[in-house]
């Protein structure tokens, strides 16, 4: 920890620069004068300034402004008002000429020690100070004021701050703190409680020298309910539909009806660590989504952003190989039985479209076999029939539906779909078609079609139908790979010929893998005349491949043990909860996978999982009642449980549910039309 000397030094020696100090930063055209906090020691302030929660229509209040930086940035970036205050008479007028000089008419900067100069009765949606860290023992004599800027005695100005700070907020406000790596969490978090407060960190991080850590802290009134506060969601999601196609920017990420609105909103994240993230608001969420299951540790997992930290030093993407490839190569192909050569892309979408691809060129045959309802990503072939209804699906056997709007009719020509664990009549179809069939793909639990296991004899049936009549099958392991620490298939005892896997693989950054046996893989071979050819200008890229070998490495037997336990536990008590409530909510899936359904039994095959409106009504109060609540799920109702969890987050998950049973209104009476 720095000294009250060493403090003096590095003052005293930034001032002998010479001044004013021309600089950018933000796209703000910036002047420092002399006796401001000097350049060379605002990193706290760029780091909070780029990691601040969005300010759109608010009115914000920062405390000790400087030259100007944050208050600046946030005027510019949709504040409705910012008011600057600095106990330095020089930090005032520097910040007031940046503002001129950046046409930024929107901010107010006065001279104020902490609160005493602020207009009783205003009131603020967001109070910030990037907070003087430094601490010197009580009783410490300022030499000027640029040391009481930096230096705080005792702590009496944050205790001072944090007692009275609580008048000038808006029902809704909150306090923003910034903290280096000097700060006393022990000191902070007793005033916190001293003043029936509650804190919780928004984001923390470093600067990309890592040479110090920065966090902020966010501070409210105890007695607030922190589910009501959705105001930047509600402004973020009306700047998306001016911008986005329904106002988003992929059709598994939508809008649901919360804060008892009818219209939808989204949900916009700002930061996440562990198993918790923070919203724009400053809503705090445990996170069972986890990116549709991908971040399988959790937000931040240390060893896997210490990677990618590691690796973005030395560079993102090449036009060559790189030993991370190689290491994260060698780790699937040791791990998972039925890999033996592997390929990355960039999506589970471009791994089950080159699956598939290969296929066709090594048996010479172009249709493909897949389950109803299954999702396998948006290659045309691979999504027919992904959402299958009762007035297209078809009676004995499922019919071929397009995925898209005027889907060329030779899409679904080409593709034969099964009913999901009916074997006799998916061998039926297998063998009808069984010398035009390429491929079977098929993923052992799938997640879009209910989230259903597989049989083992109809998994049987596949691989033996397959095996009889030369159809290579591919085991989709995209989400389902964690169900075991050699993946799904091994998990299960199926020998597929290809395997596609992505999300958990790839460190919580963008992959695809394709992988198979080196006989197989000889599709992609060789370089210059491969049957498929296979690129893509960000496949392998190093950063990626570093985060995955991370993820993969800290992914034990024991972890995925661990965390299968908490699924059982989940999956079995929500089951019990809701049946002794008189609802009609069962929960399929597996490990550490679950996906609640609005049914009296669980439902045992695409059809039966099927959700009409009442039921999906049902799941929809349901995913928005756990919103409010704090936990954050995928919709309709599904999600995953990573490594950061333990069986206190699931507890807490269970009485969320149970609440929501007990509290939704009409639940019952949607979920239980079927029952006369």
């Amino acid at each position: 920890m720095m000294t009250v000397e060493g403090i003096r030094e590095t003052l005293a020696a930034s001032q002998k620069r010479s001044f004013p100090f021309l600089m950018t930063e933000f796209g703000l055209d910036l002047v420092v004068h002399e006796g401001v906090f000097p350049p060379e020691e605002f990193g706290g302030w760029r780091w909070a300034t780029e990691n601040f929660p969005p300010v759109q229509g608010l009115d914000v209040l920062e405390i000790g402004c400087g030259f100007g930086l944050p208050s600046l940035h946030l005027a510019r970036a949709g504040a409705r008002s910012v008011t600057s205050v600095d106990i330095n008479a020089r930090a005032v007028a520097n910040t007031i000429e940046n503002a001129v000089r950046n046409n930024i008419s929107n901010l107010k900067a006065f001279e104020s020690d902490v609160f005493s100069n602020v207009r009783p009765k205003r009131q603020f949606d967001i109070i910030f100070w990037n907070f003087p860290s430094q601490f010197a023992p009580d009783g410490f004599e300022y030499e000027n004021d640029l040391e009481r800027g930096i230096i705080d005695a005792g702590y009496t100005l944050l205790r001072r701050f944090l007692s009275e700070g609580p008048d000038w907020l808006t029902n809704d406000g909150r306090i923003i703190m910034g903290f280096g790596s000097y700060a006393r969490d022990d000191i902070l978090s007793e005033i916190v409680c001293q003043n029936r407060l509650e804190a919780s960190i928004l984001v923390k991080g470093a600067q990309q020298t890592r040479t110090a850590t920065y966090r902020l802290v966010q501070i409210r009134k105890g007695h607030e309910q922190p589910r009501s506060r959705f105001s930047q969601s509600r402004a973020l999601t009306e700047r998306a539909r001016g911008l986005y196609p329904a106002g988003v920017t992929r059709v598994s990420v939508g809008t649901v009806p919360i804060g008892k609105r009818n219209d939808g909103l989204s949900i916009y994240a700002h930061a996440g660590e562990g198993a918790r993230i923070q919203d724009a608001d400053g809503n705090s969420y445990v996170d069972f989504h986890s990116n549709f299951s991908t971040l399988i540790h959790g937000h931040r997992h240390p060893e896997t952003v210490g990677a990618i930290a590691s690796q973005l030093e030395r560079g993102t993407c090449f036009g060559n190989p790189t030993v991370a490839d190689i290491d994260l190569a060698q780790a699937i192909c040791e791990r998972i039985p039925a890999i033996e050569r592997v390929r990355f892309l960039n999506s589970g979408t471009e791994a089950v479209m080159f699956a598939i691809k290969a296929a066709r060129a090594m048996t010479n045959r172009t249709r493909l076999a897949k389950l109803e309802g299954a999702f396998h990503g948006t290659y045309d072939w691979a999504e027919v029939s992904a959402r299958n209804c009762p007035e297209n699906w078809g009676a004995d056997f499922p019919n071929s539906n397009p995925p898209y709007s005027n889907t060329p009719p030779n899409v679904c020509e080409e593709v034969v779909v099964l009913p999901l664990n009916d074997t006799q009549r998916s061998r039926t179809i297998i063998e009808q078609h069984r010398s035009d069939l390429a491929c079977i793909i098929v993923d052992v639990l799938p997640c879009a079609a209910g989230m259903i296991p597989l049989n083992p004899d109809y998994l049987a049936m596949l691989q033996d139908t397959a095996r009889q009549h030369g159809i290579l099958l591919i085991s989709d392991e995209v989400v389902c790979f964690r169900l075991g620490y050699h993946g799904a298939s091994a998990a299960r005892g199926l020998e597929p010929d290809f395997v596609t896997l992505g999300k958990v693989v790839g460190g919580g950054l963008p992959i695809g893998v394709v992988g198979g046996r080196s006989a197989t893989m000889e599709a992609f071979a060789p370089q210059d005349s491969a049957p498929v050819p296979q690129g893509g200008t960000f496949s392998a890229n190093a950063l990626t491949m570093a985060a995955g070998r991370a993820a993969l490495t800290a992914l034990t037997v024991s972890e995925i043990e661990r965390i299968d336990e908490l699924g059982n536990y989940l999956r079995q008590q929500a089951e019990e909860s809701a049946a002794q409530a008189g609802i009609a909510i069962t929960v399929q899936g597996a490990g550490s996978l679950f996906r609640f359904h609005s049914k009296q039994a669980r439902p045992l095959s695409y059809r039966e999982a099927y959700h009409d409106v009442a039921e999906s009504e049902a799941l929809r109060r349901l995913h928005a009642g756990m919103l409010e609540r704090g936990f954050y799920v995928a919709a309709p109702f599904w999600g995953s449980i990573s490594t950061s969890m333990t069986i206190l987050h699931v507890d807490d998950f269970l009485d969320a549910f149970r609440a929501c049973l007990r509290e939704i209104p009409d639940l019952k009476r949607l979920d239980r039309r079927t029952a006369t």
